[in-house]
């Protein structure tokens, strides 16, 4: 996907509009022809109300063992660290809250909506959300879906079935567990642990290192009614804890790692389990959480308070891009979706145009399989739990 530029101002405008998902963008193979090319029709559908999504992410989480033929076939994923647990693998599993919140970055939970955008499309019968670069559904799921390609999966099913494309997601980010480092003891369990993973989702690049000085500055744990300029993997962690009103799940405090410990590259290396209560500041500590669908998160045990050894940011750049569906930075590596090494497991016209081609950037600005000379590049990084 392209990484495009907008001005500060007239993203946080677009962010402010999409926040009831009043727009939405449904591109036609015939429509990227030539460009993306992308390689599956939207298919027409109606969006799952809260309720029914609620019920979609409780039988997606636990893995294959629950979808069944609902979804993709899935492998096992590496378990513990050596800190004290064995190295060891585990049916792929992922935390509630974990799926939860990155659809509601990629999308905010949207299969199926009236398109309002291309110009084309404008007003057709509601159907398959797709961006401009092929990202399809809930997921933004981007592998696999252009002309040419052949993943293992259900390309149509994909496009056209909601637990199917959440389910293909979340082989996706198995894939990040996978090919990142150790974050604490590995346990696919804790919310906490999938920070890595999280931030690989959207593509390792330094755009994501929260040392980025062109971040906000001594910033909190992010809010989605205030705003700012957060990586994406702290956005993702900022919507587990501020939930929309609308119930779709308990508030969960996550902890961050200290930055200290995190480097200054894209791709950091192990992580001590996570226990600072900000991405910017370890004075005042969280302990680490797990979650299932429709549970209240139980407290968390903090720990003693680490130092912050992370330099602070230097400059304030002003907002950057929100990081959800739209433009980004590494796609091949992140979502709207590429899982990396292939498929491994896993308007009106005129100024409306314009608009929409804006909103697209304020909503994934950190996802590009071709990602512009001015990002950062992904770098590989190999989880040291498992192979």
């Amino acid at each position: 996907m392209k990484h495009l530029v907008a001005t500060a101002a007239l993203a946080s405008t677009l962010v402010a509009a999409t926040t009831a998902q009043a727009y939405c963008p449904s591109y036609t193979p015939a429509e990227t022809a030539g460009g993306q090319n992308c390689g599956v029709e939207p298919a027409p559908g109606t969006n799952p109300n809260v309720a029914a999504w609620k019920l979609i992410f409780t039988k997606v989480a636990p893995g294959a063992a629950s979808w069944g033929t609902d979804g993709p076939t899935i492998g096992t994923i590496g378990a513990g660290c050596g800190k004290p647990k064995p190295k060891t693998t585990v049916p792929a599993h992922f935390p509630c809250h974990v799926l939860e919140a990155i659809a509601m970055q990629e999308s905010g939970w949207t299969q199926f909506c009236v398109p309002g955008a291309p110009a084309a499309s404008v007003g057709a019968p509601s159907r398959t959300i797709v961006s401009f670069d092929c990202g399809y559904g809930i997921g933004q799921v981007t592998s696999g879906m252009h002309v040419g390609e052949t993943p293992t999966f259900d390309r149509a099913r994909v496009a056209a079935d909601a637990t199917y494309n959440l389910a293909t997601g979340t082989r996706i980010l198995a894939g990040k567990w996978a090919a990142t480092n150790c974050v604490g003891d590995n346990d696919p369990d804790l919310v906490e642990d999938w920070y890595t993973s999280i931030w690989a989702y959207n593509g390792l690049a330094y755009s994501n290192n929260p040392n980025n000085p062109n971040l906000t500055p001594g910033r909190g744990p992010y809010n989605p009614k205030n705003g700012g300029s957060y990586t994406y993997q702290e956005r993702v962690l900022g919507w587990m804890e501020f939930p929309p009103a609308d119930g779709r799940w308990a508030s969960l405090a996550p902890a961050y790692p200290n930055r200290g410990d995190v480097g200054t590259t894209g791709s950091p290396p192990a992580l001590p389990e996570p226990s600072c209560a900000s991405p910017t500041s370890c004075t005042a500590t969280r302990g680490t959480h797990v979650s299932s669908c429709g549970a209240t998160p139980p407290p968390a045990d903090a720990g003693p308070p680490p130092a912050d050894g992370g330099p602070p940011p230097t400059v304030d750049a002003g907002p950057t891009a929100d990081a959800g569906l739209g433009a980004q930075a590494d796609a091949s590596a992140g979502c709207s979706c590429r899982s990396g090494a292939g498929d491994s497991s896993g308007a009106g016209v005129g100024s409306l145009s314009m608009l929409a081609m804006a909103w697209l950037v304020v909503r994934r600005r950190q996802r590009s399989p071709r990602q512009s000379a001015s990002t950062a590049r992904k770098t590989s990084a190999t989880r040291t739990s498992s192979s």
